[in-house]
């Protein structure tokens, strides 16, 4: 009887490749911590433990974006899917003595344990490590993708590019209530200098129809000018941040649109690729 594939909800492959980066960046030369943390990271979104082949699937599926580029072998990753079910949790006596013990969950345990496990067999893997990579260097030749890896790459490309087109909306929202608000403080201040405008005009014609106090007005005048100037430099000061901030904003759509429109080629040649290959499928872990 053919076995299922294996296949994930895109929540779970979203939670998957998060872990991966995440196990890269925390150990950027250490293989053997990064696998054991991969090989836990699937278990706990998953709930099960899968074979090298699998890992290595989901490991080569990462997206280019993410700067995940260790290639492990599978003999590496088997041993390291050896040490995760050495460490597995055990199944719990079914027999009447087994409702006197006490509850103990095993899982916990070995969570807590598993570093200083780690730390005292650090130098034995990578020694280990180094060993199987002089043995084995042609497992890690970059061969054609089955379609079922390039199917699963497919769907994490289609992930990234619906997180870039969020990430964009968002921006073009910004942008939206950034011109908004440039529209508001421009009509205000069209305002403001419209008011002063009026009131120099009629300040004019208070001094032309009267010779009283002229030196009083002159005074008030000069000091509506300096408020008119001092105005129109705020309004100029507000109006070139505005500008300033929409620009940045600009180049920062442009910059993930160029994203965007690179993960859509990307995407598109990996679905004409399944489809000149329509009948292949992928080998499960």
């Amino acid at each position: 009887m053919a076995r299922t594939p294996l296949s994930w909800s895109n929540a779970q492959m979203r939670l998957i490749v998060t872990g991966i980066e995440q196990c890269n960046r925390a150990f950027p030369t250490d293989n053997a911590r990064f696998l054991d943390g991969v090989i836990d990271e699937i278990r706990a979104v998953t709930g099960r433990l899968y074979g090298a082949k699998t890992y290595a699937r989901l490991i080569d599926a990462v997206p280019a974006s993410m700067t995940v580029t260790r290639r492990p072998s599978v003999t590496t990753i088997q041993k390291a899917v050896e040490r995760a079910q050495a460490l597995a949790p055990a199944p719990l006596p079914t027999d009447e003595s087994a409702s006197a013990a006490p509850a103990f969950d095993v899982h916990t345990l070995r969570r807590a344990v598993e570093p200083v496990v780690r730390d005292a067999l650090g130098p034995v893997h990578e020694l280990l490590a180094q060993l199987v990579a002089t043995r084995s260097s042609s497992d890690n030749e970059v061969g054609a993708l089955s379609a079922g890896d390039q199917t699963l790459h497919a769907r994490l490309t289609q992930t990234a590019l619906e997180d870039a087109h969020a990430r964009v909306r968002r921006i073009e929202e910004d942008n939206g209530r950034l011109r908004r608000d440039l529209g508001q403080a421009e009509a205000r201040a069209s305002i403001a200098e419209t008011r002063i405008a009026q009131l120099l005009e009629e300040l004019h014609t208070a001094i032309a129809e009267s010779a009283n106090g002229a030196r009083a007005l002159g005074k008030v005048a000069e000091q509506l000018r300096g408020t008119e100037q001092f105005l129109k430099l705020q309004n100029d000061s507000v109006r070139l941040q505005a500008t300033s901030e929409a620009d940045a904003l600009r180049r920062h759509v442009k910059q993930l649109q160029e994203r965007v429109d690179h993960l859509i080629l990307d995407n598109d040649q990996y679905r004409r690729a399944l489809t000149k290959h329509p009948g292949r499928s992928g080998q499960p872990g």
